[in-house]
């Protein structure tokens, strides 16, 4: 009989506030905002279109018209007869609550809003033709709303069979009453994302359950990859955007685990967007479109780098955690050793510093960016070697401000340890003065990591201006005016104004 593999890892909570629903809440909150500036802006497009539905529709016989009516009060009723089913059945009645909750507040929401929209409009809404549905034309809107907001906020307990049979029987509701000549563009977007926005964002405050995986599903999907655990401890280390453990075979091996969900890939997703909306000129490709490709991503870039001869770990596995795509992971030969970022300033030689920039001049020829190159990201091993670790947020082929920019990363980083003069000289004794001329417009807190430049800023010693300094005066070179960075600077804006 095997031994019980000892698994060392905190109790997750059992309910989290849940990124994706935040993000689910800002998509749907900025789609209903640009229907209302589209409606405002453009009424008459949506009323033609509405009117030429109406028009396809107008030779339909009554009988046609009867029978469609009976399927839409038959399925208006039925989506919410799932819910209260499933949920009595499984005498869940707090979530019940919440889920009403929901639902009722999208419905006023929707109604007070169209309300407003008629108002400023001063237009009479377009009435469909056909009035055979239970729900009146005047709480059509609100009630899609509802129901919109009760199966979001349902969603998350609700087994998979239930949601598909709460959303078919939604989707039919909504194609069916299209045929009655209803006002589509305008009002039914505006409540579906009024629905979904206050589903989801009702979830973020109470809580949904939480999807990361527990340990016992960790130590199964590495026996399936072949990986036969004999311990799992949670790791702590730097792991932005996963979460790290530490995993002992049974032949004594160890094994470096990290694990991405589908809750960390929104976070990275509104983290992303904060981005684009806050900076310019930052090299942020877009997201990957499932959490799937994000992992195969990092897969291919860390086999990329280590077939271009940088030292970093062997990728050992790759697997789906669970039957649903809520999380996979990926598994690495671990290193005996420890991050640069926990070591002592004299620990940091200039041999070691070298090797770190020959490391990253071989990622420079074969056009790999890290795009997180800092000491947390750079291991050295017990026989004091360097290796770069994490290609997780990487690109190949990658244009020369996203190398420029991983000059100035691991240049900061290292100078935060060590200082600038060490660590600008280590930089061009590998890469040259013009490489490293290059990247000194990006030697700036705002194109540098988030720890980076909280480190930076906690210093108070204006770093970034010293190292830049340093890079004038160890190349002989004059380096390029500063990257504009930011598209919204309120300070620079005040400045400006005083």
């Amino acid at each position: 009989m095997p031994n019980p593999v000892q698994i060392n890892v905190p109790d997750a909570d059992r309910t989290v506030r849940s990124p994706t629903d935040a993000l689910r809440f800002v998509t749907a909150s900025i789609v209903g905002v640009l229907t209302i500036l589209i409606v405002l802006i453009f009424p008459d497009v949506f009323g033609g279109l509405a009117r030429d539905l109406s028009e396809i529709f107008d030779d339909a016989s009554g009988a046609i018209s009867e029978i469609a009516g009976l399927i839409v009060t038959a399925l208006v009723l039925a989506v919410p007869l799932i819910i209260l089913v499933f949920f009595i059945r499984e005498r869940d009645f707090r979530r019940l609550v919440i889920v009403v909750l929901a639902a009722l507040t999208a419905a006023v929401a929707t109604w007070g809003t169209i309300a407003w929209i008629a108002n400023l409009l001063a237009d009479e809404a377009f009435t469909p033709r056909y009035g055979t549905v239970v729900v009146a034309q005047t709480a059509y809107y609100p009630y899609v709303a509802a129901l919109t907001a009760a199966i979001t906020a349902a969603t998350p307990w609700l087994r998979l069979r239930w949601q598909r049979a709460s959303w078919i029987a939604f989707a039919l509701m909504i194609i069916v009453r299209l045929t009655l000549g209803s006002n589509l563009p305008a009002e039914l977007v505006l409540a579906m994302s009024i629905g979904v926005a206050v589903g989801s964002g009702l979830l973020f405050i109470v809580g949904s359950p939480n999807r990361h995986p527990s340990g016992e599903e960790i130590v199964a999907t590495l026996k399936r990859s072949d990986v036969d655990v004999a311990r799992l401890d949670a790791a702590q280390v730097d792991a932005r955007g996963s979460t790290p453990y530490f995993a002992e075979t049974v032949d004594g091996s160890r094994v470096f685990v990290k694990t991405l969900s589908t809750d960390e890939r929104s976070a990275d997703l509104l983290f992303r967007l904060y981005r684009q909306f806050r900076f310019k000129n930052i090299g942020d490709e877009p997201a990957f479109s499932t959490l799937r490709r994000a992992v195969e991503h990092e897969a291919l870039l860390s086999y990329s780098a280590s077939a271009a001869g940088v030292r970093t770990p062997p990728l050992v596995a790759v697997g789906l955690i669970g039957e649903k795509e809520y999380s996979m992971l990926l598994a690495y030969e671990a290193i005996e050793g420890k991050s640069l970022d926990s070591i002592e300033a004299d620990e940091l030689t200039d041999e070691i510093l070298t090797e770190i920039w020959e490391q990253v001049s071989i990622l420079r020829d074969h056009g790999i960016a890290h795009r997180d190159l800092r000491l947390a990201n750079v291991f050295m091993d017990e026989e004091k070697t360097a290796w770069i670790i994490d290609f997780g947020f990487s690109e190949l082929a990658a244009s020369e401000l996203l190398l420029n920019n991983d000059i100035a990363e691991l240049i900061t980083s290292s100078a935060l340890l060590v200082g600038p003069e060490r660590a600008v000289r280590s930089a061009v004794d590998v890469l040259g003065s013009d490489a490293v001329t290059d990247a000194a417009p990006r030697v700036q807190p705002q194109a540098l990591s988030g720890a980076t430049k909280t480190e930076v800023k906690d210093r108070g010693d204006h770093l970034d201006r010293s190292i830049r300094d340093e890079i004038a005066r160890t190349t002989g070179q004059v380096a390029g005016p500063l990257d504009r960075i930011q598209r919204l600077d309120p300070k620079r804006r005040i400045r400006n104004r005083g």
